[in-house]
């Protein structure tokens, strides 16, 4: 077929068409095999790419290397049988989204217990009939499609409720923004007044020395012009100019830190959460992102008292928890609002290491969560806030994220009173 271009690799081939679209990927050490299923998957429309594996031991880097969306994979196979390489493939959660087909001639109840409950999501017997694989790989290319578009469909989700995030956070945000930098254009206006009265004081100075160069100036002439100098700084205010240089400019640079650190947050906040973007981050760091946007929010309302534990990685997108942290931490705030409270209240965030994960505990003394309400806190739309206030959607999406990244989160009423959320996280070396 010209249609097709074979381009030979060490222990595996590759067969392209013309226009890149899914990639499957076809596992079995029986070539005889490989050149059936690379015909019969050349008659599927969708199927754009197909990429075929002799070599059973190669498949993790192929998929690596490779964005695959479909695997179909032989079980009985020397060196590694198949079952091993789709435990493999299921180990690692960058994957969970293929499609992966079992192939075999094996009909065994059991081997169709070891496929299912080790991840595959179909199976195909051998011999071939053309039919049932046609109609099973393209159930398997749909369901692919159809999971590449809920993930676009979570992805706007999670974004839009960030902007609305923003959207309510904005005037604080903004306040404290404005607070540095009004204090800076103050200090910047202050110094340029300083600037000129110590030119002035300068070139008095340089008048001075020329004339003390002069010869023909008596010395009780140059006694009374520096008498005059001397006056005019007193004056001016010199010495109090020069007292106050180093503490405007450090205040200045301050404030200019403050807004760095606040533009910094919010960048890492609103960042779109895409694949490239997930790295191992300092989940304490993360926690001081989301405390810098809530900072006007939670001053009026709480103290934060916080216990971080030091050197706790997690893999993660940073923008992403962060959305979560702010999440939860709003509804903290809202909880200890809801109060009408004349005192502050208390908000407690404690990061610390639980076996494999780096959690962070955010805990206030709100009024809690009525006990029938707990089971339900994470369902997508349910809130206890009036009509118009809230979407119910917050906290919803806050245990989707957590939960890609293979973590969990969950909440408990306090004996003393208030809830505690638990944001569990797979810990990660750092440098890892």
């Amino acid at each position: 077929n010209n249609d097709w271009k074979q381009v030979d690799k060490p222990l595996h081939v590759y067969w392209k068409m013309g226009v890149s679209g899914m990639k499957i990927l076809v596992v079995d050490d029986e070539k005889f095999n490989l050149v059936i299923a690379r015909d019969l998957l050349a008659s599927l429309v969708e199927t754009h790419e197909i990429i075929l594996c002799s070599a059973p031991e190669t498949v993790m880097t192929m998929l690596a290397e490779q964005s695959v969306g479909v695997v179909l994979l032989d079980i009985i196979m020397p060196k590694i049988d198949g079952i091993a390489v789709l435990k493999q493939i299921r180990q690692h959660t960058v994957y969970d989204d293929i499609q992966i087909v079992m192939f075999t001639g094996v009909s065994d109840l059991e081997s169709f217990r070891l496929c299912f409950e080790n991840g595959a999501n179909d199976y195909i017997n051998k011999p071939i009939n053309p039919t049932e694989f046609t109609v099973r790989m393209q159930a398997a290319i749909k369901a692919r499609k159809n999971l590449l578009k809920l993930k676009q469909a979570q992805d706007y989700l999670i974004h839009a409720e960030k902007l609305t995030s923003l959207g309510e956070l904005a005037a604080g945000v903004a306040h404290e923004i404005n607070n540095p930098i009004g204090f800076v254009s103050s200090n910047l206006e202050t110094l340029g007044k300083y600037l000129v009265r110590l030119r002035e004081s300068i070139n008095e100075y340089r008048s001075l020395g020329r004339k003390i160069e002069d010869m023909a100036v008596s010395r009780e002439d140059l006694i009374a012009i520096q008498r005059q100098i001397a006056a005019a700084e007193q004056h001016k205010k010199i010495d109090r100019i020069l007292a106050d240089l180093a503490p405007l400019v450090e205040e200045s640079c301050d404030g200019v830190e403050r807004v760095s650190k606040i533009v910094k947050s919010l960048r890492n906040f609103a960042r779109s959460g895409q694949e490239d973007e997930v790295l191992p981050n300092d989940l304490n760091q993360i926690v001081e992102d989301a405390l810098m946007i809530l900072k006007n929010e939670i001053k009026y309302s709480a103290n934060v008292e916080k216990d971080l534990n030091p050197l706790l990685m997690v893999e993660c997108d940073k923008g992403q928890i962060a959305q979560v942290l702010v999440n939860v931490l709003h509804n903290a705030v809202q909880a200890i609002q809801q109060q009408k409270r004349t005192e502050l209240g208390t908000i407690w965030i404690h990061t610390y290491m639980d076996g494999d994960y780096a959690v962070c505990r955010i805990a206030d003394n709100g009024p809690g969560i009525k006990p029938e309400y707990l089971n339900r806190i994470f369902d997508p739309f349910f809130t206890t806030k009036e009509v118009g206030s809230g979407s119910g959607l917050g906290l919803s999406i806050a245990y989707g994220i957590v939960k890609k990244f293979a973590g969990d989160l969950s909440v408990e009423n306090q004996q003393s009173g208030g809830a505690a959320f638990l944001v569990k996280l797979p810990s990660v070396k750092r440098g890892g």
